[in-house]
Order: C-alpha cells, then sequence, then structure tokens
C-alpha cells in the first residue's frame, strides 16, 4: 500500500507563510538601513507596514481557511449555522442553483462562491474574529496556548493597523514590538492550522 502521510499545513496556512515572509522583509529592511541616532521618518514606516502586513495576513488567513474547509467537510456549529441563514437570506436562489449543479463538485464550488462573496464583507482582525473564524469551522481557540496577553496584544495591533490605514495616523512602533506582532499572528495561525490538519486530515 502507498504510504499516505498526514498533511502538516492547509493551503490557506501555506499562502499564510509567505505573506508573513513580505511582513519580516519590512524589519529587515529597516535593520539594513540601520545607523546611530533616531530612526527616519521613512524607517518608521517600515516598522509601521510590518505591523499592517502582518494583521492583514492574518485576515486573510482566517477568511481563506474558514473558505477551504467550510464547503467540503459536514461541519456544524451554531455560529456557522447563523452564517448560513444570513447568506440563504441575501442569495435566496443559492441552494436551488447548488442543487442543480451537474456533480458534486460542481455543488461545492457554487457554494463556495458564495461564500467567500459573504465573508468578504467581514473582517477577521481582532480576538472576537480569531474566534467566530474558528467556530464557523467547528472548534475553539485557545488564547493560553499562544501566550500570555495574547488577546489584549493582538487588539491593540489591530488598534494601531486601523489608526495608520483608516485615519493615517502614525502610532509610535519599535523594532521589537513590530516583531512582536509578527511572532504573535504567526503562532496564531500556527494554532489555527493545527487544528485544522488534525480536524480535517
Amino acid at each position: 500500500m502507498p504510504n499516505m502521510q498526514r498533511r502538516t499545513e492547509c493551503v490557506a496556512y501555506r499562502v499564510f507563510k509567505k505573506n508573513l515572509t513580505r511582513s519580516r522583509a519590512f524589519i529587515r529592511v529597516f535593520d539594513a538601513q540601520g545607523g546611530p541616532g533616531q530612526p527616519s521618518n521613512d524607517r518608521k514606516e517600515l516598522l509601521r507596514g510590518a505591523v499592517v502586513f502582518a494583521v492583514g495576513s492574518l485576515d486573510a488567513f482566517l477568511h481563506d481557511a474558514v473558505l477551504e474547509v467550510v464547503p467540503r467537510h459536514g461541519v456544524h456549529s451554531p455560529e456557522l449555522a447563523d452564517a448560513l441563514k444570513a447568506i440563504a437570506k441575501e442569495d435566496p436562489s443559492l441552494p436551488l442553483r447548488v442543487a442543480l449543479k451537474r456533480s458534486q463538485a460542481e455543488a461545492i464550488e457554487e457554494f463556495r462562491a458564495a461564500l467567500d462573496a459573504w465573508l468578504s464583507t467581514k473582517s477577521f482582525q481582532g480576538p472576537e474574529a480569531v474566534v467566530r473564524a474558528c467556530r464557523y469551522m467547528g472548534f475553539g481557540f485557545d488564547w493560553g496556548a499562544v501566550g500570555e496577553d495574547a488577546q489584549s496584544r493582538l487588539g491593540s495591533f489591530v488598534d494601531e493597523r486601523n489608526a495608520i490605514v483608516h485615519r493615517g495616523g502614525k502610532p509610535y512602533i519599535r523594532r521589537d514590538k513590530a516583531q512582536e506582532c509578527i511572532d504573535l499572528v504567526a503562532r496564531i495561525a500556527e494554532a489555527v492550522n493545527a487544528e485544522i490538519v488534525t480536524r480535517f486530515p
């Protein structure tokens, strides 16, 4: 019999790791341009960019993970049930379109497209969003497994990201703080991925 190895990464997690590498690139450039004294305004923007990209990478990962898991697996949770009711209300012809597809694969893709459109209107930033995404996939999230004060720290980074992106703010972000943000979102995504590959091998 062929040796079937258990997968260790979902597709969404592989994409996330590539995106987080880009976030780390901001810090590498910051370090490469280092010198004595206070960093220039441009170097400070690199650290803000690292935070913005890291938070955005986690947002995209959670969206894509839900989209990867839910259409193909019989997930049952109150949160997902409520989401499906909302999708059906916004797109009442979806059940008929799915039922009329010629194959299961086509039906799955039809549902996936509708789910993607609905998820695209939702934010997956912040601690509440992490929990919500996991519950859509039928499991909880253990904040204690990713570090002390992880919830409050993620919330703080999201607030700073929003101040930068939505209000044009310039919050002061030290290099170690930007690195902390990247490391935190990496641990969160790693924990979510571990649940996915365990529950949906």
